[in-house]
C-alpha cells in the first residue's frame, strides 16, 4: 500500500511541475488552423469594390471581359485575424479565371485606400494558422504531376509571404529526418507564384 502512495506521489509531483511551466510560460504562442474548405461562402460585401478595383471581376452587366464578383469564382479569406477587410485579405480564384488552368490564390493589401497584389500564386489553400506576427500562415497545395499536391508552408515576411517550407507531398506529413533534403530540392525550384 505504501508503495501505491509513493507512485502516485511521483505520479502528482510529475504532472504539477509539467503543468506549472506551461501556466507560468506565457511566451508560448498557441496557433489556430483553419483547414480551408470548397465551399465558396458569399463574399465580404468590403472586398468587392476592391477587387472590382483591381479588375478581378465585375458588378456591371454589361462589361463581358471580367468574370462576376460573385462566389461562383472567388472565396476570400482575412489573413490578419486582427483587421478588418479594407487593410488586405486573400482571393482564391476558381481554376479557368484569367487563362490559368489552377487554383491562383493572390493577395491584396491596402495602403491608404489604394490596393495593390502583393502576391499571386497558381495553387489552392489548404490551411491557414494564427502566428506571432499578426498574419496567418498559409499552406498552399500546388499541383505536380508525379506527386500529387505538394503542400508548401508560405510566412509574412514584412511586406508580403515567403515560401519557407515543404510540409507535405500527396496528403502526407513530411517527417522531420527528409525536412532539410526535401526542402533543398523544392524551395530552390519553386517556381508557382512570388
Amino acid at each position: 500500500m505504501k508503495a501505491i502512495w509513493i507512485g502516485l506521489g511521483f505520479v502528482s509531483l510529475v504532472v504539477m511541475s509539467c503543468s506549472s511551466g506551461q501556466a507560468d510560460d506565457e511566451s508560448v504562442f498557441i496557433s489556430d488552423t483553419t483547414i480551408i474548405l470548397d465551399t465558396y461562402p458569399k463574399l465580404e460585401a468590403e472586398c468587392i469594390p476592391i477587387m472590382e478595383q483591381l479588375q478581378m471581376c465585375t458588378t456591371s452587366d454589361t462589361v463581358t471581359t471580367l468574370p462576376p464578383c460573385n462566389n461562383e469564382f472567388f472565396q476570400v479569406f482575412k489573413y490578419r485575424p486582427d483587421r478588418v477587410w479594407t487593410d488586405g485579405f486573400i482571393v482564391e480564384m476558381i481554376p479557368g479565371l484569367f487563362g490559368s488552368p489552377v487554383h491562383q490564390v493572390v493577395v491584396v493589401e491596402g495602403y491608404f485606400g489604394k490596393y495593390q497584389i502583393i502576391n499571386q500564386y497558381f495553387g489552392h489553400l489548404l490551411e491557414m494558422r494564427t502566428s506571432p506576427s499578426g498574419c496567418n500562415d498559409l499552406l498552399i497545395g500546388y499541383d505536380d504531376p508525379d506527386l500529387g499536391v505538394v503542400g508548401l508552408k508560405h510566412e509574412w515576411k514584412g511586406q508580403k509571404y515567403d515560401v519557407v517550407d515543404v510540409e507535405e507531398i500527396d496528403g502526407h506529413r513530411v517527417l522531420p529526418q527528409f525536412k532539410d533534403s526535401i526542402n533543398a530540392i523544392f524551395l530552390p525550384a519553386f517556381a508557382a507564384g512570388h
